[in-house]
């Protein structure tokens, strides 16, 4: 047993010991079975065959099809047609997924890797090599995407849709093809238990979809129940519950849970339901934090839990058998969280890892756009912010709720939802200038790496990147900022390495270090404690501040702390300070949005519109790069295997010990007529970090107090940052982020906002 091995099962509870040992003792007597050929069953182990009249309830389309199918034509016709150009590329063979597009047809090798044709072995599935990145066969994500036959639910809504038996009979000769080529248990379609989870539901939805337009033979009808018991005995058996605990398990119990609802005549579909439930009632606290979002911190597998839960909840309630109500509290709250991340633009910024599975996938929107879960949850819930947020009725909240619940959704009223939230569970902080798509947008994120990971030197896996104090900015609508999102899981180790490591996001390390060691893939060890030391989720004048010490570790370590503030008047301010000993490099990297970047020694201009000013204890250097050939060369990544050249700036600057600053401004100049500049950076002032920001009539001048008292202007403060505005060479207005007052001589107290009085008494919403 290797080293890393014994670390991690010393480390294990003895519940956990258990039920590997166990788990491992039934594998060996299936790998055994599945040698000899003992795996498939001679006669399917259910009581009668089913007939599939409606007595097991489907989503809300099924209620009523004619209707449906009216309202879709009239409602939905611009989707319609693009559905029925994605359905007749399926016909000629085309899927897209991961940036390319691959054949598929009665004919495909359903083992081999779309991309480089190699074959994965044809093994017992726990047997196959697939976590071990490329071993020879390719990479297996694009064999298990391939597998998870999200192309049929493609086909088969167009054949429900128009009552196209061609689109039927397509489907038909896939999934027969494949369960020709695919025994039960054998090769990597089956070598991870998310990947039959996925398959199952979208089998589910391709075959309620033609059974209810009546295109469903009895020969057919057979061999989709034969599919599906193999899927659910699968799913029974061979749960992740230790293995892989976040998303993929709660994909797998909702499916299993599904399985179990939906086909009753199986000998087994009580234990089914019943091991589906229990999950996932039982795991609701393991998958979110108390304000909603995902304990994995990554926003595209936040949305798949959740959309399992849906999927789950709504099934259940249609058939007697229904989820709890604290399922229900806790699928709104991460709705919530949903709602709260989401950009001016309706997509949610591209945080942590991910794929392209998404549990709801009818439309096919843009990679991050989440939005049909809140039409949905307005419904669900009675949500008139949920409404807002959504902004319409989507296709795939019309495919769950039906015709009555797009009336629902119709008569509910719109309230827009807060402009700033402070969730401070899972660590986010967002505030918006308002609810428009000219908005700005800033969300700063102060939160753990992900739940599950380890403080000592015990090796654990997540999707959650080592991102603290990272901070992601719109001005106008307009994405400047942005995280770099997620590129490949087995690809390049350096392509694949870099979007998880601090150097990629939009906040500092130190002597080019993590905030957490990276062991290898997703593994970690020794990660950071965020400490959040306040907020303001009050109007136009929300900050957030936080602390980390991911770089405190050892002899000479330091503390980052950061304060994040949106401003009126269309600017951001960043403030970070360095605290601690022994002599550093310190690296500040900010990942803009694909787009040109002009770029000088002391600020940037972006697109040409939004200006990047920065003042520093100590001078940095500038180095700017856009899509050269390296990871860390300019890079996002818009999906899976995506990426897109995209500027990305560096200032480098040493840090000696003690305390050092760097204040940071971000613009948008469309803000004040005929600017042509409109931050200026001003003298330090006993070792006070400053900038000038034209507005309208006036000008701002921001101060970093970097542990001063007295600043400029006569301010007297215990903030970190401090605003005043000044009109016609008095000041008029003060404000400040964190501390608890800011005083200036000779300006009447009378003329501080009222805004700004609230907003030293920091408070979430």
């Amino acid at each position: 047993m290797s080293t890393s091995r014994l670390v991690k099962l010393r480390a294990m509870r003895p519940r956990e010991i258990a039920h590997r040992v166990a788990y491992g003792a039934r594998t060996a007597l299936e790998r055994r079975a599945h040698a000899r050929g003992l795996l498939v069953p001679r006669e399917l182990p259910m009581r009668t065959l089913p007939e599939r009249t409606g007595r097991q309830r489907f989503f809300a389309w099924q209620d009523n099809p004619e209707g449906f199918r009216t309202l879709f034509r009239a409602r939905y016709a611009t989707e319609l047609e693009k559905s029925r150009e994605i359905a007749e590329r399926v016909i000629r063979g085309q899927v897209s997924f991961f940036g390319g597009t691959f054949r598929v047809d009665p004919g495909v090798n359903w083992h081999a890797d779309p991309v480089t044709g190699a074959e994965w072995p044809r093994r017992y599935h726990r047997d196959v090599p697939v976590h071990g990145g490329d071993v020879g066969f390719g990479d297996v994500k694009y064999v298990w995407e391939l597998n998870r036959h999200q192309f049929l639910v493609d086909l088969a809504k167009i054949a429900f849709l128009d009552r196209d038996a061609r689109h039927a009979n397509a489907v038909h000769a896939l999934v027969r093809s494949w369960r020709r080529d695919v025994p039960y248990a054998t090769g990597a379609p089956w070598a991870c238990a998310l990947e039959p989870a996925f398959r199952a539901w979208s089998w589910m939805w391709a075959y309620e979809l033609l059974c209810s337009a009546g295109l469903v033979s009895e020969d057919d009808h057979r061999e989709w129940l034969a599919g599906f018991y193999d899927h659910g005995r699968f799913l029974h058996r061979h749960l992740e519950i230790y293995s892989s605990p976040y998303n993929h398990l709660i994909g797998e119990a909702a499916a299993l849970f599904a399985l179990g609802v939906l086909f009753p005549e199986f000998d087994e579909s009580g234990q089914w339901l019943r091991h589906g439930r229990k999950i996932l009632e039982t795991a609701l606290s393991s998958q979110f934090f108390a304000d909603g979002g995902t304990v994995e911190q990554s926003t595209f597998y936040h949305h798949a839990t959740l959309g399992f839960y849906l999927l789950a909840l709504l099934l259940g309630e249609r058939n007697r058998a229904a989820l709890s109500d604290r399922v229900r509290q806790v699928v709104e709250r991460a709705l919530d969280f949903s709602m709260a991340l989401t950009q001016p633009d309706g997509r949610i910024p591209s945080i942590g890892g991910a794929d392209d599975g998404k549990p709801i996938r009818m439309e096919h929107l843009p990679f991050w756009d989440f939005r049909p879960y809140l039409a949905a949850g307005g419904v669900m819930f009675t949500r008139p912010d949920f409404k807002a947020a959504a902004g319409r009725f989507f296709e795939d909240a019309f495919w769950l709720l039906g015709t009555e619940g797009a009336q629902r959704f119709d008569r509910l009223m719109s309230r827009a939802p807060a402009t700033s939230v402070a969730l401070p569970a899972s660590g986010y902080y967002v505030a918006r200038s308002g609810a428009t798509r000219d908005a700005d947008y800033v969300c700063f994120d102060c939160g753990v790496q992900a739940g599950g990971l380890r403080k000592d030197d015990v090796p654990s896996a997540a999707h959650g990147h080592a991102d603290c104090l990272s901070a992601i900015v719109t001005l106008g609508g307009r994405p400047v900022l942005v995280d770099p999102g997620f590129f490949c899981y087995n690809g390049d180790p350096h392509w694949e390495v870099h979007f998880r490591k601090t150097a990629a996001h939009n906040t500092l390390s130190i002597d080019g270090r993590d905030q957490a060691r990276h062991i290898s893939k997703m593994a970690w060890t020794r990660t950071y404690t965020p400490v959040s030391e306040g907020w303001s989720a009050l109007g136009k004048r929300a900050w957030a501040r936080g602390s980390h010490d991911g770089f405190a570790r050892g002899a000479g370590g330091v503390v980052h702390r950061r304060t994040v503030w949106l401003r009126p008047d269309g600017y951001v301010v960043l403030y970070d300070e360095i605290v601690g000993s022994g002599d550093h490099l310190v690296q500040a990297n900010f990942q803009f949005a694909p787009g040109s970047l002009l770029l000088d020694q002391t600020g940037a201009l972006y697109e040409g519109r939004f200006e990047m000013m920065w003042a520093c204890t100590t001078n940095p250097s500038a180095v700017g790069r856009c899509g050269e050939n390296a990871p860390d060369g300019g890079w996002v990544a818009r999906s899976l295997g995506v990426r897109e050249a995209a500027p990305r700036l560096t200032l480098e600057f040493p840090f000696l010990g003690g305390r050092a600053g760097l204040l940071t401004v971000l613009a948008d100049r469309e803000r004040v007529a005929g600017s042509t500049k409109r931050v200026e950076q001003l003298v330090q002032h006993a070792g006070v970090l400053a900038a000038r920001i034209r507005v309208a009539g006036a000008h701002d001048e921001v101060f970093a107090a970097a542990g001063a008292n007295v600043l400029p202007r006569g301010v007297e403060t215990d903030a970190p940052l401090v605003a005043v505005r000044v009109r016609g060479g008095r000041v008029v207005d003060a404000a400040q982020a964190a501390g608890t007052r800011v005083r200036v001589s000779g300006m009447d107290s009378g003329e501080a906002s009222r805004e700004h009085v609230l907003a030293s008494a920091p408070r979430a919403i």
